[in-house]
């Protein structure tokens, strides 16, 4: 009875509704963490942008947070409409550094706003843009591929990722160096480095995973840069 009860499960965890179920926590915390609190304030933005009251810095901001909200509209949509994985991998470490990974940013949110001069507010958001484009770039091309754990989907070698291996968490750290400059520091510095540290490591398990899936992965790696051309 115990070995068809474990067959059934190993079977159900390779099923879409397994892993629509495994997703649910993280759209719902896209929902009521990310996109409920944003949409306040980008209404009364876009009033003001309507009104012709709004300043430069509202302005970046209001390009900011409607960014902000597409990007978790497409994850969530590829969080529903993904593939299911072809190898995962397993252990806990692999997960907690990818959750870690995803969600140590938010705590920014937690750290003491600094007053900047026109030039830094203004560098800031646009780093901050800068990474959200690039988020939504590097997730549209992964489509059907996505995953926060570290798991083989399908090997995207186009767009992007024709270049870097991870254009997604390089968007990332791009956006968390805007982050890093409007905060108090040296607390900002260091929650940033942390969070660039845990997406490397991030990244460091989802090669093993696909090198594992995938035979050509070898020779993608080798004619590919981790995350920035001719450093990483």
């Amino acid at each position: 009875m115990m070995e068809r009860g474990l067959f059934w499960l190993e079977n159900f965890r390779r099923t879409k509704n397994f892993d629509l179920l495994a997703a649910s926590p993280l759209i719902l915390w896209f929902l009521l963490m990310g996109v409920r609190p944003q949409v306040p304030i980008a209404l009364q933005l876009l009033s003001e942008l309507i009104n012709g009251t709004i300043n430069l810095l509202n302005f970046l901001q209001l390009i900011t947070l409607l960014g902000s909200l597409v990007l978790m509209f497409v994850l969530i949509y590829l969080l529903i409409t993904r593939r299911t994985p072809e190898l995962r991998s397993y252990g806990a470490l692999p997960r907690v550094v990818a959750v870690c990974g995803t969600f140590l940013g938010n705590g920014f949110l937690y750290l003491r706003a600094v007053q900047l001069t026109l030039p830094v507010q203004v560098l800031a958001d646009l780093l901050i843009i800068a990474g959200t484009i690039g988020a939504l770039v590097a997730a549209s091309r992964l489509g059907a591929s996505f995953s926060l754990m570290p798991e083989a989907r399908k090997l995207v070698t186009t767009g992007p990722y024709a270049v870097i291996r991870h254009p997604l968490y390089l968007a990332e750290m791009v956006g968390i160096l805007g982050l890093v400059l409007q905060f108090e520091q040296p607390w900002a510095l260091f929650l940033g480095a942390a969070v660039f540290g845990l997406q490397y490591w991030r990244s460091v398990f989802e090669e093993r995973v696909l090198t594992q899936a995938y035979s050509d992965y070898a020779a993608y790696r080798a004619r590919t840069w981790r995350f920035f051309p001719y450093l990483f």
